[in-house]
């Protein structure tokens, strides 16, 4: 493996307007929830910066808005749209689970406001784990607005699950953990397959959980590390000007470092990923006291050695972040509350 991470152009990434979310799905890879308030940046310019930047830095790059739910804070959501538009930047969609839609109207309303910032389409998140949180009648009220308002209308993202949202009454959310404790384990793993889970963040705990559970060393040569830390056409970007390579949550660089090579003198936990794979990041933890025990797949282990890391030496993995990722509640896998 080389010694060095040279990370080419930019060409697709999110702009994440912070990991403040109103949800707590069990799937969710950049480990977001109601406590986050990480990723907003430092003041109101934060956001002009990173705009800025990313216009000297992905010129090319097709861009789409998330979080987190931007939908939160609809002026800064709306500020980005326009502001990505307005620097000559390629936006496809802004992400949302729909959870802040009281009605078709008022869905309407509110997307029209952004179609005139610049928004031609919104992907809606549709599955089991966004509808634990999410009322049905909300997803499927937002689809038909987003039909009916934007040219692009709606990337319903997965649109397979649109049957399985559940038939409980309006207002009420699917009960997920029932659901899964109906139908046990193998329903959980089969579901994480059919949505393709990255198991890392929530969802490689989720699967653990569900009992997807292997050694360590049945994992390490099956670790994708390189793939994923070089790859620039899924980069997250936050209002903090943390680059986030690849699909590689936790593991954040400063903005103003890529392209180009990468001081790895400075980032010990991603110098030993590049040197030396996932084994590498395995005896550093466990020269910091971490214990082995068993876990769903490469990028689960990589996130529980990562996790151990950041709580063990706070401060001597400045790649390790953003700081909230490796909040305990933060990758805690729990049922929506009822």
């Amino acid at each position: 493996m080389s010694a060095a991470l040279v990370l080419g152009p930019l060409h697709g990434g999110g702009l994440v307007l912070g990991y403040r979310c109103s949800s707590r799905c069990r799937h969710c890879l950049y480990a977001c929830g109601p406590h986050r308030r990480d990723g907003e940046g430092d003041g109101p310019d934060a956001l002009e910066r990173v705009l800025d930047a990313l216009a000297r830095r992905s010129r090319g790059a097709r861009f789409h808005i998330g979080g987190g739910e931007p939908f939160l804070e609809l002026d800064r959501l709306e500020r980005a749209i326009a502001g990505l538009v307005g620097r000559g930047l390629q936006l496809d969609y802004v992400e949302t689970n729909a959870s802040w839609v009281r009605s078709g109207e008022h869905a309407e309303q509110v997307l029209a406001r952004l179609r005139d910032a610049g928004l031609g389409c919104l992907l809606v998140s549709v599955s089991p784990f966004h509808a634990e949180f999410v009322p049905r009648e909300r997803t499927l009220a937002l689809i038909a607005a987003a039909r009916r308002t934007l040219a692009g209308g709606a990337f319903v993202w997965i649109p397979e699950f649109l049957g399985e949202l559940g038939s409980q009454p309006a207002g009420e959310r699917l009960d997920l953990e029932a659901v899964l404790r109906e139908r046990g384990a193998g329903h959980a793993r089969a579901l994480a397959a059919r949505y393709g889970l990255v198991p890392a963040g929530r969802a490689g705990r989720f699967l653990a959980l569900a009992g997807e559970l292997h050694e360590p060393e049945a994992l390490l040569s099956r670790a994708p590390c390189r793939a994923r830390l070089v790859d620039t056409g899924h980069f997250h970007v936050d209002l903090d000007a943390r680059y986030v390579p690849g699909l590689c949550a936790g593991i954040s660089l400063p903005l103003e470092e890529v392209p180009g090579a990468v001081p790895l003198a400075r980032y010990p936990a991603l110098a030993a990923l590049v040197r030396g794979g996932l084994r590498a990041l395995l005896e550093l933890a466990r020269e910091r006291g971490f214990t082995p025990s068993r876990y769903s797949a490469p990028c689960d282990l990589c996130t529980c050695l990562r996790a151990h890391l950041a709580q063990a030496e706070p401060g001597g993995f400045p790649e390790l972040g953003p700081p909230g990722f490796y909040d305990p509640r933060s990758l805690a896998v729990e049922p929506a509350r009822r």
